[in-house]
């Protein structure tokens, strides 16, 4: 079959000399260092509670602001005009904003 031993397949490596270290030792046998065991941490939880309220409020920001220079294009001289359907998308821009800080708000006082 394979030429390893099946011991040497679960030993680590010591990180100071290379050498093989059985998994159930603290010490490499041979430089008699500490070998740390490594564990792995479960990955921590996004924070999608916090992001999904701050999201909704930079949306309801954005709203106003398109809202303001929809209403006031031609107090402020654009070079451009704006289209009516914009105030309408603003509101609808504001409202959706609005409603996804209610759900972050929401997810994080059930949690």
């Amino acid at each position: 079959m394979s030429s390893i031993p099946q011991s040497t397949l679960a030993a680590r490596h010591c990180v100071y000399c290379g050498k093989p270290v059985a998994p159930h030792h603290s010490q490499c046998p041979h430089c008699r260092e500490a070998v740390p065991k490594v564990r792995l941490a479960p990955a921590p939880a996004p924070a999608v509670k916090r992001s999904q309220m701050r999201r909704g409020i930079l949306y309801m920001l954005l709203a106003l602001v398109i809202h303001y220079v929809a209403l006031r294009s031609d107090s402020l001289n654009l070079p451009f005009s704006v289209n009516p359907a914009v105030t309408y998308l603003a509101t609808m821009m504001f409202l959706a904003g609005l409603a996804l800080t209610l759900y972050g708000f929401l997810t994080k006082v059930t949690a």
